[in-house]
């Protein structure tokens, strides 16, 4: 039986492994997206240390960055919604030199 092989949302037609970095909720509250810095061809490419999303807890907040660059490629929680620690919230597919 052969193995299955991963791919994005776009399909890739080489032999080059595709890694995503998944983004989850440090804690425990509401999601807040913040503004997108860049768009490139509809994708929305960040960059290391990049702010994207907050989570608030009452007062409190969050503020969780991009830990590599790259493109957004899945959002996973929605605008407001309450989430627990450890909840996906984004994916990152790196870019090759990671800014």
């Amino acid at each position: 039986m052969s193995n299955p092989k991963l791919l994005t949302l776009d399909e890739t037609h080489d032999d080059t492994p595709v890694s995503l970095r998944v983004l989850v909720s440090p804690g425990s509250g509401r999601l807040r997206f913040l503004p997108p810095r860049r768009f490139e061809a509809g994708v929305e490419l960040v960059e290391p240390g990049q702010p994207l999303f907050r989570l608030v807890r009452g007062k409190d907040e969050i503020i969780v960055r991009a830990p590599v660059g790259g493109r957004v490629s899945a959002v996973l929680g929605l605008e407001g919604e309450p989430v627990a620690a450890g909840h996906a919230v984004l994916a990152i597919e790196p870019s090759p030199d990671g800014r």
